[in-house]
């Protein structure tokens, strides 16, 4: 790997990070059954039943983004979405013990809608993804896809032990976590490849985007909503293309991705055009399945001003 890479020398290490990384470890290497109709089962229980996790906060965001349906219909929703939480849960962990040949099991590309605009040409290729089912899982796109070199964006945790887990999780032979803050400049400074490889650019873009002097709001769910334009700006300035990763659901643990160009890094568009794409074929997919997109996170912080149209807070945070 090149020497240039500067996250994929980072030390891990800690006592908690090793019982965590164990525990991970003991989840991954038990049957199949018991991750997902016993441990999952359990972890639904306990999120539905005992802690309610979140649910007020649920509820209200799922009410505000479908007003057309039905209070009965709402609930429904927000039971089936912490059956998606628990299987999140158990997905993530199980990375911990998951070889090669299971990685490809699942996740499986659709070869019939492919990513190869970039490929042919060998380009450096910006992929959006969201919250949508198991985002971890979205990288392991590379067991299908060996021209690239890719290159994920994360936020970090403010928990070191849990971000060191995270971070051993999601490294993999070909990719390399990369904290946001310095995602620019890892690029700036790998921009010709790595190991003789372009560069798949993973970045998570609905993230809670802070309000700021000047935002741009695009109509997302039936609210002005703020998102993050890194990937519009990494493309706009670089001439690359730009793709939605779509996730969809085949059972429990196992994925099927497919990849929906946005922008083909020469066309002429206004600045926000390609984030404004991208949302659209967000809230398409969110349209499809809404118990697979992560409503435990507060999703609209911000709204505009009436008057000015400034971002300010919103305090039920919906």
């Amino acid at each position: 790997m090149s020497s240039k890479v500067e996250d994929s020398g980072r030390k891990r290490g800690g006592v908690k990070v090793q019982l965590l990384w164990l525990l991970c470890r003991s989840i991954a290497i038990m049957p199949y059954w018991v991750q997902y109709y016993v441990i999952m089962e359990f972890l639904y229980f306990v999120l539905r039943y005992l802690l309610r996790y979140r649910r007020r906060l649920i509820m209200r965001q799922l009410s505000g983004s479908f007003p057309e349906k039905s209070s009965r219909e709402i609930k429904t929703i927000c039971n089936r979405y912490y059956r998606t939480l628990a299987e999140m849960f158990v997905n993530t962990m199980v990375l911990a013990g998951m070889s090669v040949e299971e990685q490809r099991r699942r996740l499986v590309i659709d070869e019939s809608r492919p990513l190869n605009l970039a490929a042919d040409d060998m380009r450096n290729v910006v992929v959006l993804t969201s919250h949508f089912g198991i985002w971890e899982y979205a990288s392991l796109a590379y067991n299908h896809m060996p021209k690239y070199k890719y290159i994920v964006a994360y936020h970090e945790l403010k928990n070191r032990a849990w971000d060191d887990l995270y971070y051993r999780l999601r490294c993999h032979s070909e990719v390399i976590p990369v904290a946001s803050g310095n995602f620019m400049r890892f690029y700036m400074n790998n921009k010709e490849g790595i190991d003789s490889k372009p560069l798949l650019l993973g970045l998570i873009a609905d993230q809670n985007a802070p309000g700021y002097k000047g935002c741009r709001w695009y109509d997302f769910l039936n609210r002005k909503t703020v998102f993050f334009e890194g990937g519009e700006a990494l493309a706009l300035k670089y001439g690359l293309p730009v793709y939605y990763f779509e996730l969809n659901r085949v059972r429990r643990g196992y994925y099927c991705g497919h990849f929906v160009p946005i922008y083909d890094g020469r066309e002429e568009v206004e600045r926000g055009e390609i984030t404004a794409r991208y949302v659209a074929e967000l809230e398409r997919t969110i349209r499809q399945k809404p118990e697979m997109w992560m409503w435990s996170h507060k999703r609209w912080k911000y709204a505009p001003d009436p008057v000015t149209g400034e971002a300010v807070y919103n305090r039920q945070g919906y």
